[in-house]
């Protein structure tokens, strides 16, 4: 899924190219997808608005809409979302589920072969009501995220550990890969307790958070993808199974962890507490 480096740089990418675009036609081609927050018809709303001012929040990209009543159109990839802009008069492709057709010509469309994700069009001060964004995480690439910060939120959790990085409302924002590349740079298992982390393993996780997502960020910027691309080729354990540890050499292996699976290495990221846990390393290693 399109993660925090990757829409922070499409958030970037759809501004300099959409930005004040004026919406001609709207397509929803999956009903199911976009979710009415505001009374009538899709099209009704949008022909003849603006594209304002585009954020992100959590795993949303959030396109304000001008107009004597504010809009906002907010879209969460999930699994296998995303972004193209194409010209208006290029075939859609059978995984479309939503297009806006601007008056000079391009489309901005979403596709979404999983037919997962969720578009949310609803006015702009009721925001908070759209699932998953009522809460606001901590920033992790913001000056608020001090360690002290980050130790005040973290003591209050009871769950597994890379359960608490993928919470949007406590830290903004982790994914399924990036928190397993942060758990991997803090030698942290991914199915450790939060509340049985000691201060030096919180200071190495509060640290490996930031530079793990600002790594990333410099290098999907660098890489300067195509909207609709994603780059994932520089990430040490995430989808690397059974390939050797970048560090150690040991494979890499995958645990569920509440129905998200985590890569990680059993020798880096030792099971300190062992309870009923699979032991990867043999005794003595």
């Amino acid at each position: 899924m399109p993660e925090r480096p990757e829409l922070d740089y499409q958030r970037d990418l759809l501004a300099d190219t959409v930005g004040g675009a004026t919406i001609a036609a709207v397509h929803v081609r999956d009903p199911v997808l976009l979710r009415m927050m505001v009374q009538g018809d899709a099209s009704a709303h949008l022909v003849g608005r603006q594209i304002g001012t585009i954020t992100r929040q959590a795993h949303f990209l959030l396109f304000d809409l001008g107009g004597p009543v504010p809009l906002v159109l907010a879209v969460n990839p999930m699994l296998a979302g995303r972004f193209s802009l194409v010209p208006a008069r290029r075939t859609v492709t059978k995984d479309t589920g939503f297009a806006l057709d601007f008056v000079d010509g391009r489309s901005l469309r979403y596709r979404d072969r999983k037919q997962m994700g969720k578009v949310y069009l609803a006015p702009a001060d009721q925001q908070p009501r759209i699932p998953g964004l009522a809460k606001k995480g901590l920033d992790v690439l913001s000056s608020e995220f001090t360690f002290d910060a980050f130790h005040t939120i973290a003591r209050k959790r009871r769950d597994q550990v890379k359960l608490f990085l993928m919470d949007k409302g406590a830290l903004d924002a982790f994914g399924n890969a990036y928190a397993d590349e942060a758990l991997f740079a803090a030698g942290i298992h991914p199915k450790a307790r939060v509340r049985e982390l000691n201060e030096p393993q919180l200071r190495a996780l509060h640290a490996a958070c930031r530079d793990v997502l600002q790594h990333a960020s410099d290098v999907v910027r660098e890489r300067q993808p195509a909207l609709e691309d994603k780059v994932r080729d520089f990430l040490k354990v995430r989808n690397r199974k059974g390939e050797p540890c970048p560090v150690c050499g040991a494979p890499i292996r995958v645990a569920g962890v509440r129905g998200h699976d985590a890569f990680f290495c059993a020798t880096c990221q030792p099971d300190h507490k062992g309870r009923g846990f699979v032991r990867w390393c043999k005794p003595g290693t």
